[in-house]
């Protein structure tokens, strides 16, 4: 555990975790964020065009800012309680600050949130570490393969993992640090319990209840490695409490006054269902080893090194005094209990246990390096110089030359735009499409069934409606009593087989069948 000194260099005897941050600190946070956001910022926009997965968020924050539904926006046709709105929430902020949408302005606050959690990172490992294991640590976060991955996607697990992180930051540092006393005490400080229940209420707005058991799971391993339920008793009998309530069932309970039972179905289908698997989570749940081989892969390349000083890791948290690394396994190994014996198993699962590994291996690379040569120090520095570098041309330059929705995107922003003005277009059975955002045309319905197709007719008084749809929906559109003139379609090619592609037209209404009475 790492002392400081004071202003004329003499050792103040105190751990950093008791100190606030130095002039010197600040400039490295500075340097993490700098070399994060070389890595995260640029071609955020050029690089592809949104997934599906991104236009969940994307296409909702859209609707709040075109329908004025904040509570509970709207994801094509329907009510979205699916996730609480957060993330939806920032990115329609981001599209009103910078002019509309954009595949820009969609990604930014994920990317932010991203350079964030590096720059927390190091601000944790800064407290109980070097300076230069600290540093090393944030860029540690900043290189992994998961960060990389979801950090320039306009998806909601990066904003949910600096949430959870910066929640339980907030515990390892009182947590961690070292104690005299016996027992010791484990009683957050007014200011740190407001920000803990903060910070964990607003986890929960980003992406559910999934935010309070990983926060458990923690707690409670952390108790066992202890051997003492004070953190527990911590955290419960908490003035912030009341904070968390406010802020995490305040909204639940407007989600439920404006929708009703439908949000309670859609949260049990995102929490129980998936714990437990339902018919479409069993189909889809992976092998119980899952995690397993997918988390050295998503920590990857610095698994290796986490590998490799495996040994010197144990040794650390055997000390008895290591308190904050303690938290650090509690933190890992907590969660990783908790997705592990969940029915339904992803990848994203992992991503909010991950940054504890970051610092741990920010410790081993600075050790290791303080045994290594000046040549192998310099070969360090351009290691470091070459991971923005490498990033860059994947982003710029690999991604768009792969990016095989982009010609989806450009028919459909080219063939909305032309329809008239005072025309409605029909938006017809797409499903969780990543066309959404792309439309080009302001007075947008949305339209799922035969019946509503029939009764949209009738109230154009039979046509013409404008429609955009796939081809494979068109059998479905005309046996609903319609005839369905195409003005464009979209071309067939390799990524896309005929029924997959996007068609624009005309529904009218099909004439009544007349027959001629014999004579």
């Amino acid at each position: 555990m790492d002392t400081t000194s004071d202003a004329q260099g003499a050792p103040t005897g105190l751990p950093r975790c008791l100190l606030p941050l130095t002039r010197s600190a600040k400039a490295g946070a500075a340097f993490v964020a700098i070399y994060a956001a070389l890595i995260y910022l640029p071609f955020l926009g050029s690089n592809r065009t949104l997934t599906a997965h991104e236009v969940m968020v994307t296409h909702p924050a859209m609707r709040i800012l075109t329908d004025g539904d904040w509570i509970v926006p709207r994801y094509s046709g329907l009510w979205w309680p699916d996730h609480p709105p957060l993330v939806n929430w920032s990115t329609a902020i981001s599209f009103q600050v910078l002019g509309g949408f954009s595949e820009f302005a969609a990604r930014l606050p994920i990317a932010l949130s991203t350079i964030a959690l590096c720059v927390g990172v190091y601000l944790l490992a800064d407290r109980f570490y070097s300076r230069s294991t600290a540093i090393l640590a944030g860029l540690v976060q900043a290189t992994c393969v998961y960060t990389y991955m979801q950090g320039r996607l306009g998806e909601i697990d990066m904003v949910f993992a600096l949430l959870l992180f910066a929640a339980q930051a907030v515990l390892a540092a009182h947590w961690g640090k070292p104690v005299e006393e016996k027992p010791a005490r484990y009683k957050l400080p007014i200011g740190a319990s407001m920000l803990f229940y903060c910070f964990a209420a607003l986890a929960v707005l980003a992406k559910g209840l999934l935010a309070v058991v990983l926060i458990a799971f923690t707690v409670m391993a952390f108790c066992l490695w202890q051997r003492s339920w004070r953190p527990i008793l911590a955290l419960v009998v908490n003035p912030g409490v009341p904070l968390f309530l406010l802020i995490a069932g305040g909204w639940h309970v407007a989600a439920y006054l404006q929708v009703g039972q439908e949000a309670l179905e859609q949260w049990g289908y995102n929490t129980l269902d998936r714990f437990t698997g339902d018919d479409f989570h069993l189909k889809s749940t992976k092998s119980p080893v899952f995690y397993f081989y997918t988390i050295p892969w998503l920590m990857a390349p610095w698994s290796l090194v986490l590998i490799a000083g495996a040994n010197r890791l144990i040794a650390q948290v055997r000390r008895p005094d290591a308190r904050f690394e303690k938290f650090l396994w509690s933190w890992f190994f907590g969660g990783f209990v908790f997705i592990t014996i969940c029915s339904f198993r992803h990848k994203h699962y992992a991503i909010p246990i991950l940054p504890p590994l970051s610092i741990l291996a920010g410790y081993l690379i600075d050790t290791w390096l303080t045994w290594t040569n000046v040549h192998v120090r310099r070969i360090r520095v351009g290691t470091w110089v070459a991971f923005p570098i490498i990033f860059g041309i994947v982003a710029g330059v690999v991604m768009p030359a792969r990016d095989h929705r982009r010609e989806t995107a450009e028919f459909i922003q080219q063939a909305t735009a032309s329809l008239p003005d005072e025309a409605t277009l029909y938006v017809i059975g797409l499903g969780q499409s990543s066309a959404y955002p792309y439309i080009e045309h302001d007075k947008c319905a949305y339209l799922d069934s035969a019946d509503a197709i029939r009764d949209a007719l009738e109230s154009l008084n039979g046509g013409p409606m404008y429609v955009l749809t796939r081809q494979m929906n068109r059998m479905d559109i005309t046996e609903s009593g319609a005839t369905f003139t195409e003005l464009d379609s979209e071309r067939v090619r390799r990524k896309y087989d005929w029924r997959e592609t996007h068609t624009v037209g005309t529904l009218t209404k099909a004439p009544a069948a007349t027959t001629t009475s014999p004579e």
